[in-house]
């Protein structure tokens, strides 16, 4: 009876430690991610993001930009994928506001990046 305990209060305390830690990462996929070389969550003004652009190879987009919020497939009309569409939210300042960023890579090239409104 009193192993019981002793496992039960053991199990309950690994929780506690286990849920205390995931909160600390923020609790999502982003917080599991962390790392000091990705440029996550920067704010770029729409010069500096072209200059960015302009000198980013299809291989280095997260390299340069941080992992994206989020990431939509593009198929081709027989239903395979095609390419990616990598969203940064509020990536870039405008005069009023903030805008997304969207990189479309198809067959792995870079083919356009698009800067819209802020959703």
């Amino acid at each position: 009876m009193n192993n019981i305990k002793t496992i039960t209060k053991l199990v309950f305390g690994t929780f506690m430690v286990a849920s205390l830690g995931i909160s600390a990462m923020h609790g999502h996929a982003a917080g599991f991610n962390k790392n000091n070389n990705i440029n996550d969550g920067k704010v770029y003004s729409s010069i500096k993001f072209y200059d960015m652009v302009e000198h980013t190879k299809p291989t280095d987009v997260a390299k340069n930009f941080g992992t994206p919020d989020e990431v939509l497939i593009l198929k081709a009309p027989e239903g395979e994928m095609a390419g990616v569409v990598w969203i940064y939210r509020d990536a870039v300042l405008k005069q009023h506001g903030m805008q997304d960023a969207r990189f479309v890579l198809i067959n792995g090239d870079l083919k356009y990046v698009t800067l819209s409104d802020a959703t």
